[in-house]
């Protein structure tokens, strides 16, 4: 059992990292596939019972299989070692092989490529096992692949997902081998596959061992396949494209036509979109026509062609490329005194198609599905960062590149054709994500959440009965805000704009307000009536202009105020109306001292408003105070108060009626100037009184008639005066005197 075993002129060896010979090929079977994973099953002895199985997981091995004029290698990865028992002549060991791309299955990643075609991605993602082979990577593309946008590997392994990217572009993949390396090459055309050249069918005849390799069974194979493809899609930049492709199909066999029908097709205009359908429809016709051969072809494995030759056959002459190869090898066994050679026991089994069939691989890997919606926090440059479509870039928590999505499409409550709603998530928010069809390559923003970082406009759940819209000044400080208030009895809705508000009409605005309406505008304000202007108060008016200097304003036109109120009360009496009485006392009410007392209140409820945690309060409850002063200030309805700090001025066009039914005192404390351009007129239904306290200048240009009844005094700029009557009295109570050139007296 210790005598060294020698592996020098056998037809089948096996080459270990344990060293020459110290591990010794007994059996071989196993499959290579197109488009599969091969797995080789070894059987080997050995000497000894304690080889150190951790030098032989995760190194190349290869089993050398003689052919008829050289090695065929069959090289793998030991994926999985072990002592099988004591043998007839040593101890026996079992070996698994399979290809390094297998390890890829054990790495599952996410990760995020931008902008890179399918070959290019593929190159990037394999390139982590480079050692694994010289070359580990063959790529012998001829067609020229579309640059993606946005590629995501997500929770699924290397080998899933560089096989899914294959699968959906219509690349190809097996292994070549050799000693101590294995190399994974990927195609897309039937041409870029080596060719082996003629290999002859010979029926079996007893006796089917030739000088060459052959095969001895050859079986035909049709298989029914769905015929046509259809399929459709969508692109939100061009909504109003048609996307619907389809590829009729070419079988001719009955209910060949069968057409299968596909959403999304994973393309995103018309004329790509029928190069991937061609594909699809390629997939599906690709599994219809098969050959089944044994043999003992050694040199025939998956992904090569060759050319049926020998006795007459079904697809004799034609050309076929090999889908799977079984292969089957048994030693003779190793004797203590035996001789180091062996009988050519090595068998196979293939399947292969004609290399005139599509040549696709078939859509068996499961898609990447992202199950429900994540959050992820938006990037971008500054603060706000979108394009011409509102789209946004996010980083989703599971990247640890620090990379970032596609743009991002954001649902709104409403999107029509310039219209519709438009918030746009800012640099640093937290966004809840949704993926179309769960693909990871399709995600769409459907809402924000609040975090740790980013609180709530206001406290929770303190505020809890608040409903808020509250934005942020673009690279400052400032906010906009709509806020509704739900506790009962402090029901609200406050509106804070952070610079101007602009409100636009078309039609008719109505407005009513129950109660209170408190109104401060900070600097100047213009009211523009296309048309008419009607207002009506249903109490009384307080107007003051001006009032810069407030109560030393008011100080000042005191006196002026009291005399005008003395005055009226005299001639309320003298009216004899009590309504005018109750006037003029009222009226005396919103003086000075009510004026002033109104002061302090607009002026809380004018600073009010700018804690932005408030919402609105104060100036709920510093409104609320001047109304309830309002009220105080005018107890009786139908009064209208004027203040003016300096100057009224009034232009009229045409003219101007004023009817007052009772009463008008006017009181001015210096000067009064009236001009009128050419006529006026007065009438006095009873009296008329006029006093002046010094000096009282009439100043007439033509002439001045003053007519009492019967009688008259006539004056003319000539210096005539006529006083005419029915009987005249002079009296003097100390002297009349008469100057004249003439007095005539009669």
């Amino acid at each position: 059992m210790n005598a060294p075993f020698k592996q020098t002129e056998r037809l089948g060896r096996l080459a270990t990292e344990l060293g020459e010979d110290v591990l010794v090929l007994l059996r071989f079977d196993g499959t290579d596939y197109l488009n599969e994973l091969f797995e080789y099953r070894v059987e080997a002895l050995a000497t000894r019972d304690d080889l150190d199985l951790d030098k032989l997981i995760g190194t190349h091995a290869t089993v050398e299989i003689e052919a008829r004029d050289k090695m065929r290698p069959f090289d793998g990865i030991v994926t999985s070692a072990r002592w099988a028992g004591v043998g007839e002549n040593g101890h026996r060991y079992d070996l698994t092989l399979r290809p390094w791309f297998w390890l890829a299955g054990k790495r599952r990643n996410q990760r995020i490529f931008h902008n890179k075609t399918v070959d290019q991605i593929l190159r990037e993602l394999l390139s982590d096992y480079a050692g694994f082979g010289f070359p580990h990577l063959e790529i012998r593309l001829s067609n020229q692949y579309p640059e993606l946008e946005y590629t995501v590997q997500y929770r699924e392994s290397d080998l899933d997902f560089a096989r899914r990217q294959m699968e959906r572009h219509g690349i190809s993949f097996h292994f070549q081998h050799e000693k101590g390396s294995h190399t994974l090459v990927l195609t897309d055309d039937e041409l870029a596959h080596q060719v082996i050249g003629e290999v002859p069918y010979k029926r079996y005849d007893g006796h089917h061992q030739y000088e060459f390799e052959h095969f001895w069974e050859w079986l035909p194979e049709r298989n029914f396949t769905t015929g046509a493809i259809r399929q459709v899609d969508y692109n939100f930049k061009i909504p109003a494209q048609s996307m619907e492709t389809s590829q009729p199909s070419d079988a001719a066999y009955a209910f060949g036509h069968v057409e299968s029908f596909d959403y999304p097709g994973d393309y995103l205009s018309e004329s790509p979109g029928k190069i991937v359908t061609r594909m699809r429809q390629r997939q599906e016709r690709g599994a219809d026509r098969r050959n089944r051969a044994v043999g003992d072809c050694v040199s025939l494995l998956s992904g090569s062609r060759v050319t049926l030759g020998g006795d007459k056959v079904p697809g004799h002459g034609e050309t076929y490329l090999c889908l799977s190869a079984t292969h089957s090898f048994v030693s003779e066994a190793y004797g203590s005194g035996g001789q180091d050679s062996d009988g050519y026991s090595y068998s196979g089994s293939y399947v292969l198609m004609p290399d005139t069939a599509p040549m696709v691989p078939p859509k068996r890997t499961e898609l990447s599905h992202v199950y429900g919606p994540q959050t992820a926090t938006v990037v971008g440059e500054g603060e706000i960062d979108c394009d011409e479509y509102g789209r946004i870039l996010v980083r989703f928590h599971w990247d640890l590149h620090d990379a970032y999505s596609m743009r991002c499409r954001v649902s709104q409550n409403w999107a029509g054709g310039g219209w519709g709603g438009m918030v746009i998530p800012r640099i640093g928010m937290e966004v809840l994500v949704e993926f179309l069809e769960g693909d990871p390559d399709k995600p769409i923003v459907v809402g924000n959440v609040f975090n740790g970082k980013n609180d709530t406009p206001y406290p929770l759940p303190a505020h809890k009965t608040k409903a808020v819209w509250r934005s942020k000044t673009h690279k400052n400080t400032g906010f906009n805000e709509l806020s509704f208030e739900d506790e009962t009895g402090q029901e609200n809705i406050a509106l804070h704009a952070q610079k101007d508000q602009t409100l636009k009409v078309l039609n008719n605005r109505m407005k009513r307000v129950d109660k209170d309406q408190i109104e401060s505008v900070g600097s100047n304000k213009s009211l523009d009536v296309a048309r008419n202007h009607q207002e009506k108060i249903g109490g009384s008016m307080n107007l003051s202009v001006g009032g810069g200097l407030g109560v030393p304003l008011f100080a000042a036109l005191a006196g002026l105020m009291q005399q005008s109120s003395a005055a009226m009360k005299n001639a309320a009496n003298e009216s004899g109306d009590s309504f005018v009485a109750q006037f003029t006392q009222a009226l005396s009410a919103a003086s000075v001292a009510a004026e002033a007392a109104s002061l302090p209140a607009n002026g809380a409820f004018t600073g009010a408003g700018k804690n932005r945690e408030l919402a609105g309060f104060e100036q709920v409850q510093t409104g609320t105070s001047v109304g309830a002063l309002l009220s105080s200030i005018m107890p009786v309805s139908g009064i209208k108060n004027t203040i003016v700090e300096k100057a009224v001025s009034d232009t009229i066009g045409m003219a101007r009626t004023e009817q007052i039914g009772l009463m008008k005192n006017t009181f001015v404390g210096k000067v009064q100037n009236t001009v009128v351009g050419q006529k006026q007129s007065t009438r006095v239904g009873e009296t008329s009184t006029t006093y002046v306290g010094k000096h009282m200048d009439i100043n007439v240009g033509e002439d001045l008639v003053i007519t009492v009844g019967k009688s008259r005094l006539i004056m003319t700029k000539e210096g005539n005066i006529v006083l005419q009557g029915v009987k005249i009295d002079i009296e003097g109570a100390k002297q009349i005197r008469g100057r004249a050139k003439l007095i005539d007296l009669n």
